[in-house]
């Protein structure tokens, strides 16, 4: 299990003010002993292949094309490392699942897991993703939205159904592991969201839950694609994040 991290990561930029570096510094903290690997920053061939090149001058011209391809950066090389079988959690910030081709929102600028996939793209087949954050992960979907090959479950997201008010933690965790069970893939990849944490936004999952989530995908990925998985961050704002990552990587490797 590979931890995918650099203090770079903990750059201020200008963001809303609960986007803070700590998001990623006090979880690493909480991760010592795990092998740390830093990323680099995604390529332009990287960030183009899922992004219109006016959205990219937009970030540029913001000032955020720098930590956001260090973000996707990450994604990519956490996902580089499930295809040589080695599990790994790219500690990663800003967020990216709200970035769709041409537009973004929520904090997100380039939509990492989606920039990680078109990356392995041509080494797999099928690709499921399974989003675990409180909000939807509609950029993921709207770049997905036409591609046969790559499967998104968002568990119970806030959206227009408003079907996350109809859980409990009982069905979330069913929820996982239903998509693990009936879908096909050869790669798991998590957006790793922890908004819906009991004493954040979300007032759902107990740390432990984030384990529990980390585990049914260890077997699912071990049963299914012969282990092949990783995981991104995604959302998650109280102080607590850093035990939730710390529970969902003990679950996960």
């Amino acid at each position: 299990m590979k931890i995918v991290y650099t203090k770079r990561l903990e750059e201020r930029y200008n963001t809303n003010p609960v986007e803070i570096p700590d998001r990623v510094r006090l979880p690493a903290q909480e991760l010592r002993g795990y092998e740390f690997v830093e990323p680099g920053q995604a390529n332009i061939e990287d960030i183009s292949r899922v992004h219109e090149r006016k959205h990219i001058e937009r970030v540029r011209a913001r000032g955020l094309f720098g930590p956001a391809s260090l973000s996707a950066g990450g994604a990519v090389l956490a996902a580089e490392l499930a295809l040589e079988e080695e599990p790994a959690f790219a500690l990663i910030r800003p967020p990216g699942h709200h970035a769709s081709r041409d537009h973004s929102w929520g904090m997100c600028f380039f939509n990492n897991m989606a920039i990680a996939v078109g990356r392995i793209s041509n080494q797999v087949k099928k690709v499921l993703i399974i989003d675990i954050d409180l909000h939807f992960g509609d950029g993921t979907v709207n770049i997905f939205r036409w591609n046969e090959d790559v499967n998104i479950v968002n568990i119970g997201a806030i959206d227009m159904g408003f079907e996350y008010l109809k859980l409990d933690g009982e069905r979330y965790l069913a929820g996982v592991a239903a998509a693990l069970d009936r879908l096909q893939y050869d790669v798991v990849g998590v957006s790793a969201g922890f908004d819906t944490y009991v004493e954040d936004w979300g007032g759902l999952l107990y740390r432990e839950d984030y384990q529990k989530i980390g585990r049914l995908v260890k077997e699912g990925a071990e049963e299914r694609c012969e282990g092949r998985r990783f995981a991104v961050l995604e959302g998650g704002y109280h102080p607590d994040l850093r035990y939730c990552v710390k529970s969902f990587v003990r679950g996960f490797e």
